[in-house]
């Protein structure tokens, strides 16, 4: 009899100890999980943030190419945006709004939707873009903010790698 009560004893210190080190390593899974999804969500947002910011930089560097169309509009710091970048611009900002601070996109077209030269139909069809009194600054703050931006997100992304990764370690 007393065989029996040690042997049943043996088995419940060694169901314990699976149940422990199942639950630790289910803890531990699920922690690596969170953190690989983390990761891949500052990666994505530097990714788009970095995306935002080329298509901005195009932009401002499309000045020079299209010059002769910016006889009418004298002042240097006037921006000129296609109708197609305008567009663009938007759609990126919608299907990437996840990624991107929606505030800080929200801010930029209301300021620079203020600056728009009001020209006829026909005018704009001729042109065919925008033009935007003193857009040229606001697009310049505009990527200097995402460079700021991707530069925080990547010094977090750093920080984060940095961190050990230990099956005792807290929950992230």
């Amino acid at each position: 009899m007393t065989y029996f009560f040690i042997g049943l004893l043996g088995v419940f210190v060694g169901a314990a100890i699976v149940t422990f080190t199942f639950n630790l390593r289910i803890r531990y899974d699920e922690r690596k999980e969170k953190y690989r999804r983390e990761m891949d969500h500052k990666v994505k947002e530097i990714e788009t943030l970095v995306l935002l910011n080329k298509k901005i930089i195009e932009i401002l560097e499309k000045r020079i190419v299209m010059m002769d169309k910016y006889v009418s509009f004298d002042a240097f710091d006037d921006c000129y945006i296609t109708v197609d970048d305008y567009i663009y611009l938007q759609s990126f900002a919608a299907q990437n709004s996840f990624y991107l601070p929606n505030y800080f996109i929200e801010e930029f077209f209301k300021k620079i939707a203020t600056r728009k030269v009001v020209l006829s139909p026909e005018e704009t069809v001729q042109v065919g873009g925008y033009t935007f009194k003193g857009g040229r600054v606001l697009m310049e703050q505009f990527s200097d903010k995402i460079k700021e931006m991707i530069y925080e997100r990547k010094v977090q992304l750093k920080q984060q790698t940095d961190k050990p990764f230990t099956y005792f370690s807290n929950p992230l």
